[in-house]
């Protein structure tokens, strides 16, 4: 990716933004102020799980009854699918079940993997930051995501870019604004033909034929100067 590169992410709760290190103890603030003012009697159990692929993240709340399919059903539909590919969730020795349930999944402090596509593999780490007795109507919730990359086409450096060249992008990635884009058709023949793909707010952006996800999709397009 482009040299620089930072990654923020919206509160929830607040509308408010804050840098990648600092929106998650941010929002853990919310949460416990959310906790303490409940009756214990009206709460369930939810974790707070951080999901990160470098500077693109989700920070998501799950009832610690729900199984790992559901988690699994939601990384594809935000991040991951394109083509019905297998995945799953790994420890450092083993598969985790999909129908294992969260509470009985996550170690405190502990990563645990998730894999997407086992062929042209994606992969993305899963972390606890902590658990809450909480009254939250819904089994999954994101509570923030990173905000579009401010990513810059690497031909004229001026442009933000919309596409990325398949063929072309071994070690990085060869990002292009519309005009370089057009360009680009002329010296690399495979590139109008299968080899542009769009710029997605996604880890799983140039894999096989990912071109976006279905949920939460205002954020999950080129980054908009405002």
């Amino acid at each position: 990716m482009n040299e620089d590169l930072t990654a923020q992410g919206k509160c929830l709760f607040c509308n408010a933004m804050f840098p990648q290190k600092q929106i998650g103890i941010h929002l853990k603030k919310h949460l416990a102020l959310q906790e303490k003012s409940e009756s214990a009697q009206h709460t369930k159990k939810f974790s707070h799980i951080l999901i990160d692929s470098g500077l693109m993240f989700l920070h998501v709340l799950i009832n610690d009854y729900s199984k790992m399919e559901l988690l699994d059903s939601f990384l594809r539909d935000i991040w991951m699918d394109c083509c019905g590919h297998m995945s799953g969730f790994f420890t450092k020795t083993s598969e985790i079940s999909m129908n294992q349930r969260i509470k009985d999944v996550f170690p405190d402090k502990e990563k645990i993997f998730y894999e997407y596509d086992f062929g042209t593999t994606t992969q993305v780490n899963l972390k606890v930051l902590r658990h809450y007795d909480i009254n939250m109507k819904d089994h999954l919730t994101l509570l923030s995501r990173n905000e579009p990359l401010e990513l810059v086409c690497t031909e004229c450096e001026k442009e933000y870019a919309l596409h990325i060249c398949s063929v072309c992008s071994y070690d990085e990635y060869v990002y292009l604004c519309k005009k370089c884009a057009k360009k680009h058709e002329k010296i690399c023949e495979d590139f109008k033909d299968y080899a542009s793909m769009p710029v997605v707010n996604s880890p799983r952006m140039g894999d096989c034929g990912y071109t976006g996800g279905v949920i939460d999709t205002e954020r999950d397009g080129t980054f908009q100067k405002k």
